[in-house]
């Protein structure tokens, strides 16, 4: 009999968890597992996912919290009639719903999967968003040890997991890359013309301001491409132009496949207050772009080999100066875009399916 894979994404969108579950999903073996994909509103990977054998359930309501009543009956109904049932559930908040509000049964495995690093839990945006973060601080200590399994998508944020909240977990990679690919981008770079590229959801966390404002004290020519969209937009767009920049900074919007772009780059900048596995940096190693990044709490580190494989930046000062040096020295960050290139090499879906697969199989 085939086990039952459950998937609860709240925000099934294009962006990195949506992108690495509709990867999953996809390639999983369908002749040893029936799988579902359940979200709230908008599947934004629906036809690909049906297409692929994967049953998609969506709900429709406000806020996720309502959601968990319709994922319960959902969740009855597929294992009513089998032994093998796993609910795998992704990201902080829609894990605490589950760990929760869904019981434990003998024929129903409860498994977390956590994409986001909990140092995000400690950088605030306001009041009301202090209160909740402090508040899922407090159920995530409690509530986390229900689950059968946690997997994290990086050793760091397993390591803080087992630091800050005494729980045990697995490491699993994202599955960043596709499709190998063996070439390296060449060093023609010229330093008479800076193309900076950056991929990411315009969102608060992202910090796309530091870039742009970094390159504004920069006096030699730069231009910055900004692959992406979300509901930073248009403060975005105030703040390039009162700083004058409409020509040096573009908006591209977002891009299914940004290798293009990245092809064109000299350099990838990663600005984020607290990152995950950004699949992004991760693409832009894959093909030897030299990578400038922030200390974003995640798996850049590993990602980067400890700063072996790219440059780690602390503030918006130390980023001005690193994108001067590229300038003047670029030779260095070609060097160290060698060894993040071979570093992702590990991070391929083929590999991550692999281990996913014994993971579910050995619980």
């Amino acid at each position: 009999m085939k086990k039952n894979l459950i998937f609860f994404l709240a925000r099934f969108g294009k962006g990195g968890a949506g992108n690495s579950v509709f990867k999953l999903c996809k390639s999983l073996n369908k002749r040893k597992y029936n799988i579902f994909a359940v979200c709230i509103n908008n599947c934004a990977y629906k036809k690909e996912l049906l297409k692929a054998g994967v049953k998609v359930k969506v709900i429709n309501v406000s806020r996720a919290l309502f959601a968990v009543f319709f994922l319960k009956k959902i969740i009855s109904k597929i294992i009513q009639n089998s032994d093998q049932n796993y609910l795998i559930s992704n990201i902080n908040y829609t894990n605490l719903l589950c760990s929760i509000f869904i019981k434990k049964k003998k024929n129903l495995k409860l498994i977390a999967i956590e994409r986001t690093p909990f140092k995000e839990l400690e950088i605030y945006f306001g009041l009301i968003d202090s209160i909740k973060k402090k508040l899922m601080r407090l159920l995530i200590s409690y509530y986390y040890k229900k689950f059968d399994l946690v997997i994290c998508n990086s050793n760091y944020l397993g390591q803080y997991l087992k630091e800050k909240y005494n729980i045990q977990s697995k490491t699993l990679f994202p599955p960043s890359i596709t499709t190998l690919n063996k070439k390296i981008k060449k060093n023609n770079f010229k330093s008479l013309k800076v193309k900076i590229i950056t991929v990411c959801r315009l969102s608060k966390e992202k910090n796309i301001n530091e870039i742009i404002k970094a390159i504004n004290q920069i006096e030699k020519e730069i231009s910055l491409y900004v692959i992406g969209d979300g509901p930073e937009k248009e403060n975005i767009l105030k703040l390039i132009r009162s700083l004058d920049l409409e020509k040096k900074v573009k908006l591209i919007g977002f891009k299914k496949n940004p290798y293009d772009y990245l092809m064109k780059a000299d350099l990838y900048i990663n600005s984020s207050y607290f990152e995950g596995f950004p699949n992004s940096v991760v693409e832009a190693a894959h093909i030897g772009l030299p990578i400038i990044a922030s200390q974003s709490h995640g798996g850049i580190n590993e990602i980067l080999s400890g700063g072996k494989g790219g440059t780690i930046y602390a503030d918006i000062q130390n980023l001005k100066r690193l994108i001067e040096k590229f300038i003047d020295h670029p030779k260095i960050f070609f060097k160290k875009s060698r060894i993040a290139k071979k570093r992702s090499l590990e991070f391929s879906l083929k590999d991550h399916v692999i281990k996913f697969e014994k993971i579910i199989d050995n619980i």
